[in-house]
């Protein structure tokens, strides 16, 4: 596999892989450990393969344990601490792992289960396993749980081949024409995302600049580590970018060796777009998509002030050269001409062979056609000569008063009213009826007024946009927006926030 042949090159150079505080790993201790891990796999499990559960959040040790967990032939799947507890047990129910890392000491269950000092005891261990026991193309290298329907999350299989298929398509996008550089590592290992920085950068030579979630929630230390990192590719969601842009810190004076910043993970807004062609002339600005099941990103579009003057929002672009796009209506499978929306399909050899024991899942979402593997996004857009827009989720409709209303629609129009910089909407149910809109808005600047004026300022401004039966009720200005593990908004924290009734 083209990563763990990298790390054995740069394992001479005397780099950096990891730099996360004070620490840092090499790249020549990173390809030590995950051979012992590796090692000690092979000795432990024989010929079982069941994935291997790695319990943690950004300590330096995981990276040894997932490429351990190739090296050895089998697949990983990382759980962060911040998930649930029940969310935890849910995926350990599913997986029965017979080998779990749990770096936090919290005694979950397995057969063999080892803390934090039993692994670092392994990983001092000399070993050299042979590229023989690596894992093949068609073998599963990681799972990614997604939420579920149902409630029950749902095992995402991405193999050496989806991996490969991903590192060609990506290349010219995260591509820096740089021997080595620096990394900004602030994704948790258990959303796709993640695989920018281990499966591309690291076998680029990078150095990960690793910032952990108490960071990342506290302003004053994350700037002072931004200024610290030397930062040359900066890839994360558009949440992230809109929280930095609310300094005017922000700028190409702290991150002056940034050349690349790709925003993906939910929708961008053209106002943080905007922002950052302000802020960062000397960069490339991207927003880019991809579903976990279609091995993390599969259309970019660089942003442009011409291209922010088009159209009411930002496209998410072209396809990458070894995949097709292509727009299908969601009923009759038919393919749609140019300009009409539809459900978004991708097709080629990125796309997951399908959900973890789940066949009835897989059957729904996932086709084959011809010799190429195909996945239903569940996304509703449209091309414009190759160039793809976003209109938001097929489900993410919701009936109010014998109305059907797009969620992201009211977000989006609520962007446009004035000293509003993000904005969340949510429903609120009873008996199983969606009875009104609440939204959640973060304002650009104070503005003096009370919770009713402003609702009443904002509800006559959004008046004017859409139709009084998609504006929402109640207008509940926030601080900032709570973030998921995936530093997407959380809408949970939103719903319990306003109590029985709401729905994410």
């Amino acid at each position: 596999m083209f990563i763990l042949e990298q790390l054995r090159h740069y394992a001479s150079t005397g780099r950096v892989a990891f730099r996360y505080g004070a620490e840092t790993v090499t790249y020549a201790q990173l390809d030590a450990r995950s051979d012992a891990f590796a090692a000690w796999l092979l000795e432990t499990l024989g010929d079982d393969r069941t994935p291997v559960v790695l319990y943690g959040h950004k300590e330096l040790s995981l990276p040894a344990c997932m490429f351990g967990c190739i090296k050895a032939g089998r697949a990983y799947v990382p759980v962060d601490t911040t998930f649930p507890a029940d969310r935890v047990a849910r995926i350990l129910e599913q997986v029965q792992p017979k080998v779990l890392v749990d770096l936090r000491g919290l005694g979950l269950a397995a057969p063999v289960a080892l803390d934090g000092a039993a692994l670092d005891a392994i990983l001092r261990r000399p070993a050299a396993p042979t590229p023989e026991t690596w894992v093949k193309p068609g073998d599963v290298v990681y799972m990614l749980f997604t939420s579920g329907s149902t409630g029950q999350p749902k095992g995402v299989q991405i193999t050496a081949g989806n991996i490969a298929a991903f590192r060609e398509g990506v290349a010219p996008l995260l591509d820096l024409d740089l021997d080595g550089g620096v990394f900004l590592n602030e994704i948790s290992y258990s959303f796709d995302v993640s695989v920018c920085a281990l499966y591309y950068a690291l076998s680029r030579g990078m150095t990960l600049y690793t910032v952990d979630k108490d960071t990342l929630n506290q302003p004053k230390a994350l700037f002072a580590a931004l200024a610290e990192s030397g930062v040359d590719l900066w890839v994360s969601t558009p949440s992230l970018g809109e929280i930095c842009c609310q300094s005017p810190k922000f700028d190409q004076a702290l991150l002056p060796k940034a050349r690349k910043f790709i925003f993906c993970g939910e929708v961008m807004t053209k106002k943080l777009g905007l922002q950052m062609l302000d802020r960062f002339p000397g960069a490339k600005i991207y927003n880019a998509y991809g579903p976990t099941e279609t091995t993390v990103l599969v259309t970019a579009a660089e942003i442009t002030r011409e291209l922010c003057d088009r159209g009411p929002s930002l496209p998410i672009g072209y396809g990458f050269s070894n995949l097709e796009c292509r727009i299908q209506d969601p009923e009759t499978g038919a393919i749609l001409p140019d300009g009409q929306a539809g459900e978004l399909v991708i097709l080629g050899d990125c796309v997951s062979p399908g959900y973890f024991r789940r066949p009835d899942l897989t059957e729904k979402s996932f086709f084959t056609e011809g010799t190429r593997r195909g996945y239903r996004t569940g996304d509703l857009c449209a091309s414009h000569h190759g160039s793809i827009d976003y209109f938001g989720r097929l489900d993410g409709q919701v009936k109010l008063n014998g109305f059907r209303v797009e969620l992201e629609d009211v977000e989006e129009n609520l962007l446009k009213v004035p000293n509003i910089a993000r904005a969340a909407v949510l429903p609120e149910t009873r008996d199983g009826t969606v009875q009104s809109l609440t939204a959640f808005v973060l304002l650009e600047a104070p503005d003096g007024l009370s919770s009713l004026q402003r609702a009443r300022q904002i509800k006559t401004a959004l008046g004017q946009l859409l139709p009084s039966y998609m504006v929402p009720r109640k207008i509940v200005a926030v601080d900032r927006f709570p973030l998921n593990t995936n530093g997407k908004i959380d809408k949970k924290a939103l719903a319990a926030g306003l109590g029985e009734g709401a729905t994410p």
